[in-house]
């Protein structure tokens, strides 16, 4: 639609030929036109663009989706470790004391001549070993702290529960976890869905080979005087054909460029289908080797518990000294420490294991807000609220942080809206992953 509205002045063939005193005119001139066009063909560009642009939604979808399984990941592993670090520093301080104790035995044994200056030197060396291995777990308690306080947002309360793997999750052969892998980790199905809206890039660029039809509607009506022309009216309803066609090679050089890059987003996914299965072989080595390990070390550890006991019922028999003994609880001790390190090596190697298979948040119930019931078409939006942390904020998990959710026909504007605790949203798979072959062979025209 447009109108014009003012005043014009005229020295043409119409002026000269109705005004004879002057070979020009002036005039109060208003015009208005309405037009509406209709596109009928355009070579399959518009549906061309429509679904590429649905498949680049859809993979950013599945974008967030993944960024949310590597956020988990860091949870997990931080909360994990915070609690490794503690187990560890609570047992070093109470063996500390426990070998200050051993200490002073053995220096009262000296000064009563009951041992020499060598069995004190010793027992200093193993209290000096001691304490480092205490400063270092304390630096690495630091340091898994930080990465909780990064991850999630706020200190570890003083009180965390010991996480309980859902070992359904974890397949027993590594065949089925690759396979599921394949068929259902956020990054292929990404990539997918770039390599499919490439090749609908590849069909709206030919589309610039076809002509356009369009139907055209339109009505103009004119008021000015008779020597600028008059009045006038027009309405027309035509078809208009046009074809923009390239004799350089522009267009076909486009089309080319397209095709390249469609073959460089199968390039991509097949390297992404190789770091998925390289990845989850990795990580199932991890799981079977920490496993095994910690078998050995509960192994170890029982071996140990009986040497102790053997050396503290010959140390009562006056066959070994107290030194010997130290040194055997020590030796009983450092398995110990081992074994909490394995154990939670363990537990960070199934959430890894989790994780390389595309399935942590599934596990960890973390996809219970539910999104569109139709993909493609997110419904209700979930956004994040700024949560100010409270005392009593401090000793809740972190999965309570409150996420606000619009109730149902509300737009993220409308707020305040219900609040669930769940901190993610986990949409479906929105595609299946193809092959390179499928992806070739696809005809998105159609």
């Amino acid at each position: 639609m447009s109108a014009t509205g003012g005043r014009m002045f005229g020295d043409n063939a119409t002026s000269r030929g109705l005004v004879t005193t002057r070979g020009e005119a002036y005039s109060w001139l208003g015009e208005g036109s309405v037009t509406v066009r209709q596109r009928i063909f355009d070579g399959m560009e518009t549906s061309s663009r429509v679904d590429a642009a649905e498949a680049r939604k859809k993979k950013a979808y599945n974008s967030l989706f993944e960024v949310r399984e590597d956020l988990a990941l860091r949870a997990v592993q931080a909360y994990v470790n915070v609690l490794r670090g503690r187990e560890a520093v609570k047992v070093l301080k109470t063996h500390k004391s426990k070998v200050a104790d051993y200490q002073s035995r053995i220096r009262r044994m000296m000064d009563e001549g009951a041992a020499d200056e060598t069995q004190v030197q010793q027992a200093k060396d193993i209290s000096v070993i001691l304490d480092g291995i205490l400063a270092d777990f304390e630096g690495q308690l630091m340091g898994a702290e930080a990465q909780y306080y990064e991850a999630i947002g706020y200190r570890p309360g003083p009180e965390l529960d010991t996480p309980q793997v859902p070992f359904d999750s974890i397949p027993d052969d590594i065949a089925l976890a690759v396979d599921y892998a394949l068929n259902n980790h956020p990054s292929l199905a990404a990539a997918t869905d770039e390599s499919r809206a490439a090749s609908y890039d590849i069909g709206a660029e030919k589309s610039a080979l076809y002509p356009d039809l369009n139907g055209e509607l339109s009505y103009l009506k004119r008021d000015q005087r008779d020597e600028i022309g008059g009045e006038a009216e027009d309405a027309r309803a035509v078809m208009r054909l046009s074809w923009d066609f390239s004799t350089g090679g522009a267009q076909l050089a486009r089309i080319r460029r397209s095709k390249h890059t469609h073959q460089e987003t199968i390039s991509r996914l097949e390297d992404a289908r190789g770091q998925i299965e390289r990845d989850v072989n990795l990580a199932y080595a991890e799981y079977q080797t920490a496993s095994r390990q910690l078998d050995l070390l509960g192994q170890r550890r029982a071996l140990n518990e009986k040497l102790f006991k053997a050396y503290q019922a010959q140390f009562e028999g006056a066959k070994v000294n107290l030194l010997q003994l130290m040194q055997a609880d020590n030796q009983l001790f450092n398995t110990k420490l081992e074994s909490i390190n394995g154990r939670y090596r363990l537990i960070n190697a199934q959430y890894g294991m989790l994780a390389s298979m595309g399935r942590l948040q599934n596990a960890l119930s973390l996809d219970q807000i539910a999104m569109a019931p139709e993909w493609g078409n997110l419904h209700r939006k979930a956004v994040y609220k700024k949560a100010e942390v409270t005392p009593e904020m401090e000793t809740r998990p972190a999965q309570d942080i409150p996420l606000v959710e619009p109730a149902s026909g509300q737009e993220k504007d409308d707020l305040p809206a219900r609040e669930v605790s769940m901190p993610v949203a986990i949409p479906p798979q929105s595609s299946t992953p193809l092959s390179s072959d499928d992806l070739l062979n696809a005809e998105p025209h159609e």
